[in-house]
């Protein structure tokens, strides 16, 4: 069988000499196992092919710790139960571009992986338990996509010794083109999205987005809104990647690469493509700080630092860059407070603005400005952000709720932050209109008291008062034309049921129920009180019956319900009997349950769950044997274990019949007990 070790080691790159030797020893590729389930190891091992070699590593953390910078690896990532799976993908992206990963998931969670595998961070997603045929099918997919990316960036660099800011040295022009094919494959993905089959003799990247496309069929057709706002965000890492071609940065504001990531991370905090793209940008603006202040170019200097500095504020070059600013802050001016307000970092201009007033370097009137305009570009951001969710929110019929996640949420965030009436307008007529056809289908529907809870909700949601009232009479209105439709209806139906003699059962299609519901729509309808006094009589009499036969739970059950109908004499009386029953009950004579004869013996059904866990037992129960030989007023006194057999030896005791026992020549009732012990079959 192919080598295997247990745990990776760091693995060097070869040195660029000995590619010049003839016919070299090719090394075997490394398959990277990230988990911590030392079951999967031996399943990953046997789909393996001889030229893979396979390697564990407990977690993501030691595998980057474990591995250079750039090296060529197949990565097999145990992500069942990752919450941000987006982040991880952007980690093992940065720190190598060479690592083809596959991804071990349950097969509920396949959706998620959609994405990532059309955009080409994901080859493919293997379900758990493996199955052989699909890994070995995944493993070959994964050789072959990291043979391509070696034939494009070309062999490993390493990672540099002794570089102690981390910064790993990638060739920007291959790493480009790979972007280029990202992007190819992300606008291939979202065209298929919109339903266009792309044309024939296409590229490669949009023959495979198509086949991606088509095995995750399934689980695409989710819900309009959630794929609405999912196009949204991968058209803005589309175009945010075209930016970063063109060199758009961050400049113009609203078509560079920064604010289109920072779009998509609006809608999407957790994607991994945008913060992926943010850390490529990052780097690329540090490189600048450092070129402009060597060629003393503050402007772009601090515009690119403060920009670095929101994206990553804990770079560890951050600390040397600003005191190399610190060192001609003289020659800066307010420069530098406006780049961090230009860079949407405002609580780092707020910051250096105290800085100034503490060492005066500004004047007053500079800092009344600087304060002034940092003020207004905070809420013109928070307004543009929260117009955005409003919108998106509207789009993914997110009205009211989640409470703090929705349209009216954040409709009044944005009030709050300083947004006019006028500037709203638009989305709070959109989140009204929405709001009054939500009431009208649930009236269309005959959903009166959900309609009433929306109407009742509609003045904090900011609702017109004309709205509100237009909508009360609506409901209105379709209360009274079903109260006068339904009203022969509930007659005609109690009279069914009480033909049927379905008197109190079930519980929402009896003649008791419907007569309430006459009672309750019309309190005043003629037939109703010779309807209620037929529908109790009935019942009163299956109570005297139960009483006849000692079962005084059922008769209590029978009285209560009769009692919702009115009081009389017949109620009266055999309330008074049932009284006179529990009272006997306590003096019942209690025998031995061996005494008694049975008619009809106990058959236990044994309950599935816990023969699936082969799980023994015993309940002890006490009950009554009647005058009619019938088990009635079963109780369980005790039972080991709880809760698992207590049901099943009740329902058991109460279909045993007994001779009824005798005192003279008279039935009599009698409690007794008994221990119901539940083996399985040896």
């Amino acid at each position: 069988m192919q080598s295997a070790t247990g745990k990776i080691e760091p693995v060097a790159s070869e040195p660029v000499e000995r590619r010049a030797v003839p016919e070299p020893k090719k090394a075997k590729l490394s398959v990277l196992l990230i988990t911590a389930d030392e079951l999967l190891w031996p399943q990953v091992g046997a789909a393996l092919a001889k030229e893979l070699i396979l390697k564990q590593v407990d977690s993501v953390d030691e595998l980057l710790s474990a591995t250079t910078a750039g090296q060529s690896a197949i990565v097999v990532w145990d992500a069942r139960r990752q919450t941000d799976a987006g982040a991880v993908l952007s980690r093992m992206q940065l720190h190598s571009p060479r690592f083809a990963v596959v991804v071990l998931d349950e097969a509920s969670n396949t959706s998620a992986w959609t994405n990532p595998i059309a955009l080409r961070q994901v080859v493919a997603q293997v379900m758990v338990p493996l199955p052989g045929v699909a890994l070995a099918t995944a493993l070959e997919s994964a050789r072959e996509e990291v043979n391509a990316r070696v034939a494009l960036l070309g062999e490993s660099g390493g990672a540099a010794s002794g570089n102690s800011s981390g910064e790993r040295k990638i060739p920007w022009i291959p790493f480009a083109l790979i972007l280029g094919v990202v992007a190819a494959a992300a606008a291939a993905y979202f065209v298929l999205q919109l339903g266009q089959a792309p044309a024939k003799g296409g590229d490669a990247a949009v023959n495979a987005m198509a086949a991606a496309s088509a095995a995750h069929a399934p689980a695409a057709a989710a819900g309009k809104a959630a794929v609405s706002s999912d196009e949204k965000v991968d058209l803005l890492i589309e175009k945010a990647q075209q930016a970063m071609l063109e060199r758009h940065y961050i400049d113009p504001a609203d078509g560079s690469a920064l604010s289109l990531y920072r779009g998509a991370m609006l809608l999407d905090p957790e994607n991994g493509e945008a913060r992926q793209g943010l850390q490529r940008l990052a780097e690329i603006l540090f490189a600048r700080v450092q070129s402009d202040l060597d060629e003393r170019k503050f402007d772009g200097a601090l515009q690119a630092l403060e920009t670095a500095r929101s994206i990553n504020p804990t770079d560890s070059r951050l600390a040397a860059l600003d005191e190399r600013i610190a060192s001609v802050r003289a020659e800066l001016g307010p420069a530098q407070i406006l780049a961090a307000i230009n860079a949407q970092s405002f609580d780092r201009a707020a910051q250096l603005i105290d800085e100034a007033t503490r060492t005066k370097s500004l004047n007053a009137q500079k800092l009344t400005q600087l304060r002034d305009e940092l003020r207004r570009r905070h809420q013109e951001y928070d307004v543009a952000n929260f117009v955005k969710l409003i919108d998106t929110r509207l789009a993914q019929d997110k009205l009211t709720e989640p409470r703090n996640d929705s349209a009216v949420y954040y409709l009044n965030q944005a009030r709050s932050a300083g947004a006019t009436a006028a500037a709203l307008q638009p989305q709070a007529q959109e989140i009204n209109k929405q709001l009054s056809q939500t009431v009208r289908t649930a009236i269309e529907q005959k959903r009166f008291s959900d309609a009433d809870k929306l109407i009742a909700d509609l003045r904090g949601y900011g609702v017109p008062t004309s709205t509100v009232a237009g909508l009360q009479h609506e409901l209105g209105i379709a209360r009274g034309q079903q109260a006068s439709a339904e009203l022969p209806q509930y007659a005609e139906l109690a009279q069914s049921r009480l033909a049927q003699g379905k008197l109190t059962e079930p519980d929402n299609d009896s003649a008791l129920f419907y007569v309430n519901q006459l009672r309750a729509t019309d309190p005043k309808y003629a037939g109703l009180p010779r309807l209620s006094n037929a529908v109790q009589a009935q019942i009163l009499d299956q109570a005297r019956a139960a009483l006849d036969a000692a079962q005084s739970q059922k008769a209590a059950a029978l009285l209560q319900s009769a009692a919702t109908l009115g009081g009389s004499p017949d109620l009266d009386a055999l309330t008074v009997r049932l009284a006179q029953m529990k009272q006997a009950a306590t003096a019942m004579p209690e025998v031995a349950e061996a005494s008694l004869t049975k008619v009809k013996p106990m058959t236990l059904d044994y309950p599935e769950a816990a023969l699936r866990k082969n799980t023994e037992g015993w309940v002890e129960i006490a009950y009554v044997v009647g005058t009619d030989g019938k088990v009635t007023n079963v109780k369980v006194l005790a039972s080991n274990p709880a809760g698992v057999f207590e049901a099943a030896a009740s329902k058991a005791i109460s279909r045993v019949r007994y001779q009824p026992a005798m005192q003279g020549e008279k039935a009599i009732a009698v409690s007794t007990k008994l221990r119901i012990a539940f083996r399985m079959s040896k």
